[in-house]
Formats: C-alpha cells, structure tokens, sequence
C-alpha cells in the first residue's frame, strides 16, 4: 500500500514536463516555473483532498464545507508565506548594509507576517471546529502532520534522483 501511494504522489508530483528534463545543464539551476508550482500544488490540493475525505471519514456535507474553508485559508496562508520568503531574502541582503532604519522595518514586517500566519492558523482551527467532531479534528491534526511530512520526504527524494540524473549526465 505504501509504495503505490509513494508511487501516485510521485506521479503527480511531477512538476517538469518532459520536454523540460531536455533542457539544458545550465537551466538545471533554476527554480521551477510558476506555472510548473502552480500544477504541482494543484495535484497535491487533489491528492489531500482524496486522503483526508478518506482519513476523517467525511460525509458529503461535510466536504462541501471543509474543502472551500482549507483551500481559503491555505491561500491565505501562501500570500503571507511568500511575504515572509521576501522578507527573509531583504533581511539577507540588507545585513551587510548597516542601515539600522531599513533591518528594522524589515524586522517589524517578518514580525507582522508571523502574527499573521497565526492568526490565519486560529482562524482556520476555529472553523474546523465548528464543523467537525472532535474525532474529527484529532484525526485532521495527525492527518496534516503526517501529510505534511510525507510530501516533505517525497520531494527531498525527487530532488535528490533529479540531481542523481543532471549528474550522470554530466560529461
């Protein structure tokens, strides 16, 4: 069971076409596409979706509500994450700057940033809440921590096969 689960995340973690894994060595340094992101987090949203409806046993009310209140929040929750990454890639290149005002107001908006993931956080657990059962809610908890890993564990092992082929390749 578990290898044909690592087997369909892997597949839909795809996120280069094939005709991307032509290109060449230079371009293996670049940061996927937007859009590559965009259909890899698409596929793993499907994927979520599927096992948690499985996990927390959900009727079809109840993943009528669930669904539309995660995929709000997990937005909400990307916006503030890629401020955060900003915020971090200003922070490093301002240390070296010694403008005192300037790591300041950058530390207060990284600051602002995490109080607002945790607010969206609270929110978000406040709404399940109201929907789920208490079953349900700490069956959701270990769901996330374990989805939320795996993905972590499947993509650390398609990074590392993709540099074990960009390095076989290499002349």
């Amino acid at each position: 069971m578990k290898r044909s689960l690592l087997a369909i995340v892997l597949f839909l973690l795809l996120v280069m076409p094939v005709e991307s894994i032509a290109q060449p060595a230079e371009d293996f340094d670049r940061p996927p596409t937007k859009g590559q992101m965009k259909r890899a987090r698409e596929r793993i949203e499907t994927l979520r979706m599927w096992k948690l409806t499985k996990a927390l046993d959900l009727d079809e009310k109840t993943s009528a509500e669930l669904f539309p209140i995660l995929n709000r929040y997990d937005r909400q929750r990307r916006e503030i994450e890629n401020a955060l990454w900003s915020g971090m890639k200003d922070l490093k290149g301002s240390l070296g700057e010694s403008h005192t005002e300037r790591l300041k107001d950058i530390i207060n908006r990284l600051e602002h940033n995490h109080m607002a993931l945790q607010r969206v956080n609270d929110e978000e657990r406040a709404e399940l809440k109201r929907i789920l059962t208490v079953e349900q809610q700490a069956k959701f908890i270990l769901f996330q921590h374990e989805f939320n890993k795996e993905i972590r564990r499947i993509i650390a092992e398609a990074r590392e096969k993709r540099l074990e082929r960009h390095d076989r390749g290499k002349p």
